[in-house]
């Protein structure tokens, strides 16, 4: 009878001291997420402002653009594209020189949006009659869309820009994808005459 007593007692202790440690290790797990989940919204909030600094150093290369400072988009602007793309996406719209550059949340956000300017673009290359109701986005003088990472970078061209200014704005889409990021574009010329889409 004390022998399966004590046979008792012993397993009872056992389930106890079995339990106890894996509570332990539910915490340790718990708590080891928890600091993962706290670094990897640090280095998002990193990586977003050195992604961007790229961004920026590119556009002073290609274009020779010296201090580019960013400053709120005319309201214009935003009523266009806004009637296009989702405002309450947008984190920041901002412009310099003849740029303009929307980031938004993440780049889910940047990719959704970026297709609805994609398809219209698209549909543009049968009937230019599509971006008549568009005209504030896809400017008459000529426009290129860059997509990357959770931005897009619209570039205002002109109608009296010549073959190598065309090439320099070719040449800033080719310096973006060479960037560690999704990437997508779209050109129009003056006039709406020729529409090239990745």
């Amino acid at each position: 009878m004390k022998i399966r007593v004590l046979t008792i007692l012993f397993l009872a202790f056992l389930s106890c001291k079995n339990a106890t440690e894996k509570e332990t290790e539910q915490i340790q797990i718990v708590t080891d997420s928890t600091e993962f989940k706290t670094a990897e919204k640090q280095i998002e909030k990193i990586k977003p402002e050195l992604e961007f600094q790229k961004i920026s150093e590119t556009i002073k290369t290609n274009f020779g653009i010296e201090n580019p400072k960013l400053k709120e988009v005319f309201k214009p602007w935003k009523t266009e594209y806004y009637k296009l793309i989702d405002s309450t996406k947008v984190k920041s719209f901002k412009h310099y020189s003849e740029f303009l550059i929307i980031e938004f949340e993440n780049q889910t956000d940047s990719d959704i949006e970026f297709k609805k300017i994609k398809t219209i673009a698209e549909k543009s290359l049968k009937d230019k009659k599509e971006l008549f109701d568009y005209y504030g986005i896809f400017s008459k003088g000529g426009i290129s869309f860059n997509k990357v990472d959770k931005w897009i970078i619209a570039h205002l061209l002109r109608c009296n820009m010549y073959p190598k200014d065309y090439d320099i704005d070719k040449k800033f889409t080719s310096e973006l994808e060479k960037f560690d990021s999704e990437t997508d574009w779209i050109r129009s010329y003056c006039g709406w005459g020729k529409m090239e889409i990745k």
